[in-house]
């Protein structure tokens, strides 16, 4: 464990190298398979529950007694149900009506950090996107403006994730860092449960008071609610139709604190490691730019300006690739299972590694250079399974739709606005935790662009 704990992404990597596409080590707690081969990977992801489950796996041990019984944490018929009542909320024409706000937090994002360069500050650019995800997150979800309760909502989520980053609180050792880590788990988890039954209990009595076919529209705007296709007022109206029944309080609670803790941290990653490769590849910088100010010129971009900046939207693709947020997955074999040529016991732990199948020569040529015109046009060569950014399967991430669009609105009105280079004095190398994120922060100088840059 402590040489897996010490590298997870080489140990990784030289397991591959020595034993091929399917391989097999023992922990203190696991016997566990790795899976590599893109086919085999499909092979477990895509079987379904009965045959390779979340459940008992390390996520579910770490981020069940924070998130209940939720979309990411719950299993068979419950999960099935959760999917079906939630999948509509994700549709593209409502995520589509979110592109407005998200707009406005990326011009509020770019204006904080133009400040920055009149003053000549740095700026610590994955913690500034994270708290842009957090809000953008926050409003589609709840749809409501946190800033009312001021940094406690943010500071909450740092403290929880500060905890969750070191993985399953089995298996994490006593260092200090880990011991200080915890001690502010409780009170951030206890404020986090505390601000979303707040607005679960406002919501619910902003709806007793509209008419049915309000109701079923999500209510009108008050108590500082912005939108009528929020999360939380289609669960709350939200009635079975067989049995005419609700969805309970605690499944609601889940399901909001889920998609708000599940649903920043991934686009923020992905935006970070995007501006990064994008300073230190400056050609591609110029294409993305260019193609931005002949597109957009500045206005927000609505769905079909959005689908025309392919570039863009290919750069965030290959900087997921070469920096997958999440890095391994992992299922528990229900049943005996044969895969690759291995018997694999029940009750094994089974793990995919995103970050091995996008570096691996046999899906990607010269798979470590920063190439977005790999996602310009479907490469008919490469099997299908040798991306998974969002994962694969019946439990694809329910969201990567927004998330992509998030990424791309952010990504278009940053570049149009700002050049970012990494301060020479940084260092920037992954570190895989439970995302993969920069080890050391990603601290970049932002200078703000004239209309000559632009030209």
């Amino acid at each position: 464990m402590e040489k897996i704990r010490e590298d997870p992404l080489e140990f990784l990597e030289s397991m591959y190298r020595t034993y091929g596409p399917v391989t097999f080590h023992e922990t203190e707690r696991d016997r566990v398979y790795s899976v590599f081969d893109p086919e085999l990977v499909s092979q477990v992801m895509m079987s379904g529950e009965s045959r390779f489950t979340k459940q008992a796996t390390p996520d579910d041990f770490m981020l069940t007694p924070l998130l209940g019984c939720g979309l990411l944490t719950s299993h068979g018929e419950t999960w099935e149900r959760q999917r079906s009542i939630t999948q509509p909320m994700f549709a593209r024409k409502r995520v589509e009506g979110f592109l407005p706000m998200m707009h406005q937090e990326a011009v509020n994002l770019c204006s904080t950090w133009a400040q920055a360069a009149r003053d000549g500050h740095r700026v610590r650019v994955d913690h500034d996107l994270t708290a842009m995800a957090l809000r953008i997150v926050a409003r589609a979800m709840l749809g409501a403006d946190l800033s009312g309760v001021g940094h406690g909502f943010g500071k909450a989520v740092d403290a929880v994730n500060a905890h969750l980053s070191h993985g399953d609180p089995r298996d994490t050792p006593d260092t200090d860092e880990v011991i200080e880590d915890a001690k502010g788990y409780p009170r951030g988890a206890a404020i986090l449960n505390s601000i979303v039954a707040m607005l679960i209990e406002a919501r619910k009595l902003e709806l007793s008071d509209l008419e049915p076919d309000e109701r079923d529209r999500g209510g009108t705007t008050g108590l500082q609610h912005e939108s009528t296709n929020e999360l939380l007022s289609s669960l709350l109206s939200y009635r079975d139709p067989v049995s005419g029944m609700g969805v309970a309080d605690d499944e609601i609670h889940s399901q909001v604190l889920t998609m708000i803790m599940a649903g920043h941290e991934t686009t923020a990653k992905a935006l970070t490691w995007t501006l990064f490769l994008l300073d230190q590849n400056r050609e591609v910088l110029d294409r993305v730019r260019s193609e931005c100010i002949e597109i957009l010129g500045g206005r927000p971009p609505g769905p079909d300006l959005l689908a025309s900046l392919k570039w863009t939207r290919s750069a965030i693709q290959e900087a997921m690739r070469l920096y997958p947020p999440i890095w391994v997955i992992s299922r528990r074999a229900m049943t005996e299972q044969r895969v690759g040529g291995f018997d694999i016991e029940p009750g094994s732990l089974v793990c995919v590694s995103p970050w091995i199948l996008h570096h691996d020569p046999k899906s990607w040529p010269s798979p470590n250079n920063f190439n977005p015109a790999r996602f310009l046009e479907d490469d008919a060569t490469r099997d299908r399974h040798a991306y998974l950014p969002f994962g694969l399967g019946p439990r694809q991430c329910i969201g990567r739709g927004f998330a992509l669009m998030e990424a791309v609105v952010t990504l278009s009105t940053i570049v149009q606005a700002l050049d970012l280079k990494v301060c020479e004095d940084h260092q920037v190398i992954p570190q895989a935790l439970v995302t993969l994120r920069p080890k050391f922060g990603l601290f970049m100088d932002p200078h703000e662009l004239t209309t000559t840059d632009k030209c």
